[in-house]
């Protein structure tokens, strides 16, 4: 990891929100704000100027607003060189299109503004924007910096893993499970990878379950988002719903998730719990732990990209139990947290590139011709 600080710039049209934010930044190790701007006009410049690692970015704003402060910077600036983008606006909160258009864009995260940032849900947002910023200064410290000692320690963390799709092959024979669904965990670059995996899967022969960070009301819309993109049955999960086989699932945000066994049905069902050690929900872990309750190893796990170590501590049962585990590779991940220590924990049985998963995916559990 680099030893410097993480730069940080705040774009938003609200002199209030700027000084929040600084405030809430100023007290997070290794975070600096470089500065501010009132509009994406002069957030692009500063941008240029300071070249911050981090911006976060308001989206309605006079002059330029958000999206089209992210357009400029996908049309103009190499991807090696743009700062990662969360977005920090109230207007993503309904669910609107504007929050797949942000992401569609290069916006790594979405975060919603409280009603009232003065008076409610402080250390909510504090602890948000702490966590959000630690997992990116992870990826920035093993990307932009001169020095990358944990080069080799991946390299080592790979030895003995399958990295292509003749590896999930030999893991197919290894385990010859008949699975009952697939079930997916994700966060930070997780809608993208999902569209990705979407754009090679084939027919399903059993559900598809996902799990991804993701505030309330956003995560119906990107259900809606995928069924319109791809014209596949895609809906956000409902308390109490069967899952049925060929279906994609998302499991609504806000909250965590169960798949339970109910009979021979599947059922999805809304865990209200406050896990301290789970901050962001749905958790990647309660939800596969259930999912090793109701099916044993009947499963392929899939473990994207995301940031802390969600996922990682059932990933090894999992795979223990004779699961299939996969997980996106680093180079294909905006942040290589959960996939990484998915595979430092010795849960993953293949590590595969994004645009790979979705064939995967299908040799694992798609139709089998008759």
């Amino acid at each position: 990891m680099s030893n410097r600080k993480i730069r940080v710039l705040i774009i938003d049209d609200s002199v209030l929100i700027r000084k929040y934010v600084t405030q809430i930044l100023s007290e997070i190790n290794d975070v600096e704000v470089v500065g501010s701007a009132p509009n994406g006009k002069i957030g692009l410049q500063k941008i240029f100027l300071y070249k911050p690692d981090v911006v976060i970015l308001d989206i309605e704003m006079p002059e330029m607003n958000g999206l089209e402060v992210l357009q400029y910077l996908k049309d103009k600036v190499e991807t090696k060189n743009r700062p990662h983008v969360i977005v920090f606006s109230s207007v993503v909160g309904d669910g609107s299109p504007t929050t797949w258009e942000a992401l569609s864009l290069g916006a790594k995260e979405i975060m919603l503004k409280p009603d009232s940032p003065i008076y409610q849900n402080l250390e909510e947002v504090k602890k948000e924007f702490q966590l959000k910023i630690e997992g990116l200064f992870y990826q920035l410290g093993t990307s932009k910096s001169e020095v990358k000692p944990v080069e080799k320690e991946e390299d080592r963390l790979l030895e003995g893993v399958r990295t292509s799709l003749v590896g999930v092959k030999e893991v197919m024979k290894q385990k010859p499970i008949v699975p009952r669904l697939v079930a997916i965990g994700s966060s930070t670059g997780g809608p993208n990878a999902i569209r990705s995996i979407m754009e090679h899967l084939g027919e399903l022969s059993v559900p598809m379950v996902i799990a991804q960070h993701m505030p309330p009301l956003f995560t119906g819309e990107f259900a809606k988002n995928l069924s319109l993109a791809y014209r596949r049955p895609v809906k956000e999960l409902t308390e109490g719903e069967k899952l049925q086989p060929g279906f994609i699932y998302v499991c609504p945000g806000g909250t965590h998730a169960r798949i339970d066994k109910d009979g021979d049905d599947l059922v999805f069902h809304r865990d209200e719990k406050n896990y301290e050690e789970f901050f962001f929900k749905p958790s990647v872990d309660i939800f596969f732990k259930s999912i090793k309750e109701a099916v044993g190893n009947r499963v392929v796990a899939v473990v994207l990209s995301g940031m802390g170590k969600d996922g990682s501590l059932e990933a090894p049962s999992l795979r223990k139990l004779g699961a299939i585990v996969l997980a996106q590779d680093k180079a294909t991940s905006v942040v290589w947290g959960m996939p990484g220590n998915a595979v430092k924990s010795g849960g993953v049985d293949v590590v595969l590139p994004i645009h790979e998963m979705g064939q995967a995916i299908t040799m694992l559990a798609g139709k089998k011709d008759v």
